[in-house]
């Protein structure tokens, strides 16, 4: 039990500092950075390394840290820097009128399909932590309070990062399981989509309870009930027939769409506090075109790269757009995006300079938050330390007959370290696999646990939340989103630790053998 504690001290130090003691997450990270090293140089130098040996490996993990968390600074950059174009511009008005157009001027419809939909799709398109970062400042545009935009990003992103971008998570994630001949890819991907497609039904509920109470549920439950059922099945459908590469995108531009025929079919009265208030008939200074061209360019452009350089260049088309990492193409892009966008707005040069400026100056924080934590990310998922290890299987050992809710927990616990579902799945998904095969139940119910709870990680990784706090000025306050998205977490985690066990011992015991 010694061991399972200081392996997952580390984690408790971000938490208690960030939460208890609402340090910065800038702060707190080196800290634990800082502890986290020095465990790996004494208790948990499990390899026996001498002090020299041991120092060169983490002194490759912590630059290895460095590299990943500047990959993901430069995507925080191209988001920053389109908000505060839009800023300077005066084109962030325009904004609000042409989100008010396409989901009427009920603040609480804006919030599901802006909040809940738009992440899905863009974790489809992108993922890589695009969507919470791209949609915050969304929603901060319409209105709503920055810790609160950001909490219901995360929120849209929690049921969705199984599949991520082109189902990497689920195909990677669950390789070990296909190479073992226990499973196949299409088979993970059902079967996930059977957890997740239920976690989505009580989704845009808990974005609305987080966002406005419970009396936000006035007059809206109606349309809440078809958001939610129409995602989740949306989602069944593409995960179980259609496959991994297109659920998420398509669960999130399907689910527009029929939001949206739905709202012309059976409208809501909305009462006077939920309506969305323009700020009367000011003049328009740009097109909703104009106005909205940055993330046009990036609904446009980010799945076209996605699916058209592997289409174009099949043999090494998607091996060459990820040579430097996955996510550095999403970073290419989203940073031409903004280009585009700010020439589309008829800046020049020098404003351009102006905003670059300012995004530059605000994102030193987040360079030191994403290093740190990446790299004790890294030195806990080591080999030479087996801190992550240690960590996973005293949960398994506790857990007994009720392994497929350990897994669930697992995977969360995985990905909040790692910051991708993916991460968690490569990490744990052998471990899964034989646990599985010594308890005699179904291994890939057993998975699915893992790589559903591996996307809900998300929504408190602290990765996560700096990067969407970054986007819209909140650097500091990563406490106050984590206090909101903890309680949605647990919500959702306690409801797939039910499925896990109901669906491993009652309903698909044998689903796949």
């Amino acid at each position: 039990m010694l061991s399972f504690i200081l392996a997952i001290s580390p984690i408790v130090i971000v938490l208690v500092g960030i939460m208890a003691f609402r340090m910065s997450a800038y702060k707190i990270a080196p800290i634990a950075l800082i502890w986290g090293m020095f465990l790996a140089l004494t208790y948990f130098n499990i390899t026996g390394l001498t002090l020299r040996e041991n120092i060169v490996v983490l002194d490759a993990n912590v630059w290895k840290g460095i590299k990943e968390g500047f990959k993901i600074v430069v995507m925080v950059f191209g988001a920053f820097t389109i908000l505060n174009a839009l800023k300077d511009t005066g084109a962030m008005e325009d904004v609000k009128a042409a989100i008010t157009q396409v989901s009427g001027n009920d603040r609480r419809v804006q919030l599901i399909i802006i909040g809940i939909f738009f992440p899905i799709f863009l974790e489809g398109a992108a993922g890589a932590g695009a969507p919470a970062a791209l949609t915050a400042p969304f929603l901060t545009a319409l209105g709503f309070d920055p810790i609160i935009a950001i909490a219901v990003s995360l929120l849209g992103d929690c049921t969705c990062t199984s599949w991520g971008g082109a189902g990497l998570t689920t195909i990677n994630g669950g390789a070990a399981l296909v190479n073992a001949g226990v499973s196949t890819t299409a088979l993970n991907s059902a079967m996930v989509g059977r957890i997740n497609s239920l976690g989505l039904l009580i989704v845009p509920f808990i974005a609305v309870l987080i966002a406005f109470g419970p009396k936000g549920f006035r007059g809206i439950i109606h349309y809440l009930v078809f958001a939610g059922v129409s995602g989740g099945l949306v989602m069944f459908a593409l995960s179980n027939f259609i496959g991994p590469e297109i659920t998420s995108l398509g669960t999130g531009i399907i689910g527009i769409i029929l939001s949206i025929f739905f709202l012309k079919l059976v409208p809501i009265n909305t009462p006077k506090e939920f309506k969305y208030v323009s700020q009367g008939n000011i003049k328009r200074k740009y097109s909703a075109f104009q106005a909205l061209s940055p993330y046009i360019y990036m609904l446009v452009l980010i799945p076209l790269v996605r699916y058209g350089v592997p289409a174009l260049f099949p043999e090494n088309g998607f091996a060459t757009m990820c040579i430097l990492g996955y996510i550095v193409w999403v970073d290419v892009v989203i940073l031409f995006c903004s280009l585009l966008g700010m020439i589309t707005l008829g800046m020049n040069w020098k404003g351009m300079k102006k905003v670059i400026k300012e995004t530059i100056k605000s994102l030193a924080p987040v360079m030191i938050t994403m290093g740190s934590l990446l790299c004790l990310s890294y030195i806990m998922q080591s080999e030479t330390t087996g801190m992550m290890s240690t960590a996973a299987k005293t949960i398994a050992g506790i857990a007994g007959t009720a392994y497929p809710a350990a897994a669930v927990v697992i995977g969360a616990f995985g990905s909040f370290i790692t910051g991708t579902g993916l991460g968690s799945n490569i990490m744990f998904a052998g471990m899964h696999m034989e646990a599985a095969q010594l308890l005699n139940i179904n291994p890939i119910t057993v998975f699915a646990g893992q790589n559903a709870a591996g996307s809900l990680g998300n929504l408190i990784c602290p990765n996560n939340v700096v990067a969407a706090c970054a986007t819209v000025n909140q650097i500091g306050r990563e406490g106050d989103v984590l206090r909101i998205t903890f309680k949605a977490f647990f919500v959702i985690l306690v409801e797939y630790m039910i499925i896990a066990m109901l669906y491993t011992y009652v309903i698909f015991p044998t689903f796949g053998l």
